[in-house]
């Protein structure tokens, strides 16, 4: 499920504090967000007012087939060395998008 620029955007805004002024990126949380562990930002992003429930919703739907696109907003202004690193450890998503469902 893509998520729309709009949304990306107002997400990434949401964000850009995370790793605003720092020199690394938390690896914990990237990690984390990489097992699934996205309630927290979900809440976030809820907690804003700056979406509507069905956004949020299709956010969550999004991250959780494919944690990387939080893992991307996150990263986004960080130095692209950085930005690179955490890359090169990119997870696939649980279900490939283009997968056939066979019932």
């Amino acid at each position: 499920m893509a998520v729309s620029s709009a949304v990306d955007g107002i997400v990434r805004a949401i964000f850009a504090y995370e790793f605003d002024d720092q020199d690394t990126v938390d690896t914990n949380a990237v990690d984390a967000i990489r097992m699934g562990e996205i309630d927290d930002w979900l809440r976030a992003v809820a907690d804003s007012g700056l979406l509507s429930n069905d956004a949020v919703r299709d956010l969550e739907s999004a991250w959780r087939i494919d944690p990387e696109l939080l893992v991307e907003a996150l990263l986004d202004g960080v130095d692209e060395v950085t930005a690179r690193r955490v890359r090169a450890n990119r997870v696939p998503a649980a279900i490939d998008a283009n997968a056939a469902f066979v019932g």
